[in-house]
This record gives C-alpha cells, sequence and structure tokens, in this order.
C-alpha cells in the first residue's frame, strides 16, 4: 500500500475515533457502492496481523452497528449535529 494511501486509512480511523467520542454521525461510502452512516463504534487499535498496512488499527470499522472492512472505505465525512447542508 502507498503512503497516500496508508494515511487515507488512518485519517478515516482517527475520524471515526473522534466522531465517536463526540456521539456524531459519519457517513462512509464504500468500494462496493454502499453508503453507511451512524455514530462509529470503537476503533481497533491492534499490531500484528490483523492491522492494516501498520497504521496502528486494524482493518475493521463501525458505523451504524454495521461492521466493515477499513480497508473497503473509498470516502467518509462527519455530519453536523444540526443536520445543516453545505452552504447553509
Amino acid at each position: 500500500m502507498d503512503e497516500r494511501a496508508s494515511q487515507f486509512f488512518l485519517s478515516v480511523g482517527r475520524l471515526c475515533d473522534d466522531a465517536r467520542i463526540a456521539g456524531l454521525t459519519v457517513r462512509v461510502w464504500l468500494a462496493g457502492g454502499e453508503e453507511l452512516a451512524g455514530v462509529p463504534g470503537p476503533p481497533l487499535p491492534t499490531e500484528g496481523a490483523d492491522e492494516l498496512d501498520a497504521i496502528g488499527y486494524a482493518d475493521a470499522v463501525t458505523v451504524g452497528g454495521v461492521d466493515v472492512a477499513l480497508s473497503d472505505v473509498v470516502e467518509a465525512s462527519v455530519v453536523h449535529p444540526g443536520g445543516r447542508t453545505a452552504g447553509a
């Protein structure tokens, strides 16, 4: 995995962890086209065989109670708690 991809997955892991602490909703889009939204579960810090490219997180993320591979995430965003849209 190249450095930019590794940094992307590290950023998604951190985004989910920060959003979980604040109870914020996260939206993720997966490689297969599926979109998930919800408060993320705690990230799975790990080392060894379960770790995704030495980033400190397992290749797993939970969004809205659904477990998916972190490596399947192609886009992620955090939703404003007031439901505002861009430009509003």
